[in-house]
C-alpha cells in the first residue's frame, strides 16, 4: 500500500511539474512575442518573430490548414532567396490587405527593386502581382501541425478546463500529498517526545542525586572540620 501510494505522488509530482514548467515556458515565450510585436508596431519595424496559423490549403502539402508557422523578420533582399517560403502582405485588392504565406517562385530586378513573385505548392499558377522586401513580414522558420486546432480547443470551455483546471488540480493534490507527509512526520515526533521526556526526567532525577550527594559530602567535610578544631 505504501509502494502504491509513493508511486502515486511521484506520478502526479512529475505531471504536475511537467505541465507548469510547459505553462512558464509557454508563458514567457508569448510574453516575449507580445512585448516584442508591440515594440515593432510602436517602432514601425518587422517583429523579430512572427507567429501564423494557416486557413488556406493553397501550399498542401508543403503546410496544411490548421499547421501554425513561425516566421524569422526579414529586412534585406540578401535575406530571401527563390524557393524560400515567406509571409507578406498582399497589395491584391481581392486579399483584403491580409497577409500570405506562399513560396518564392522567381525574383525579377526593375531599377534596382527586388520584385518577388511567388505561389502556393498547392496553386495552379502565380499569385497576381508581385511583392517587394517591404512587405515581406519573415521567413518560414519553422512549422508546426495542427496547432490551429489545439488553439480552437483551447479557446473552448473543454480547453479552458485543460489548461487550467486541470493542471491546478494537479497542484493541489500534490501540495495534499505534502501535507499527509507533514502530518505523518509530527506525529512521529510526537511518539518520540514521550522518550526525550523520561531522559530529560532522568537527568533531573541524576543531577538531584548527583546534589545529594555533594551536600553529604560537605556535611561529612564539616563534621570533620569541627571535630579537629575540637582537638
Amino acid at each position: 500500500m505504501k509502494n502504491k501510494e509513493i508511486i502515486l505522488k511521484t506520478t502526479v509530482n512529475f505531471f504536475s511539474f511537467l505541465i507548469l514548467s510547459i505553462l512558464i515556458f509557454l508563458s514567457s515565450f508569448f510574453a516575449f512575442y507580445i512585448v516584442e510585436n508591440v515594440y515593432a508596431k510602436v517602432t514601425n519595424t518587422k517583429p523579430l518573430v512572427s507567429l501564423y496559423v494557416i486557413v488556406s490549403p493553397s501550399m498542401v502539402p508543403t503546410i496544411n490548414v490548421n499547421d501554425m508557422i513561425v516566421d524569422f523578420g526579414v529586412n534585406k533582399d540578401e535575406d530571401v532567396k527563390e524557393n524560400d517560403i515567406v509571409t507578406f502582405y498582399s497589395n491584391v485588392i481581392n486579399t483584403g490587405g491580409y497577409t500570405i504565406t506562399h513560396r518564392i517562385n522567381s525574383i525579377n530586378v526593375y531599377d534596382d527593386e527586388y520584385r518577388y513573385i511567388t505561389k502556393g505548392d498547392n496553386n495552379s499558377s502565380v499569385d497576381v502581382g508581385f511583392t517587394t522586401i517591404d512587405r515581406i513580414v519573415g521567413k518560414v522558420f519553422l512549422i508546426i501541425p495542427k496547432v490551429g486546432l489545439v488553439q480552437s480547443f483551447l479557446s473552448s470551455k473543454w480547453g479552458w478546463l485543460l489548461i487550467v483546471v486541470i493542471p491546478s488540480l494537479g497542484i493541489l493534490i500534490a501540495d495534499i500529498f505534502k501535507l499527509i507527509e507533514l502530518f505523518k512526520i509530527k506525529n512521529e515526533i510526537i511518539e518520540i517526545k514521550p522518550v526525550g521526556d523520561i531522559n530529560y526526567k532522568r537527568e533531573i532525577d541524576s543531577n538531584k542525586n548527583i546534589r545529594k550527594l555533594i551536600e553529604k559530602s560537605n556535611s561529612l567535610k564539616k563534621i570533620e572540620e569541627d571535630n579537629n578544631e575540637k582537638r
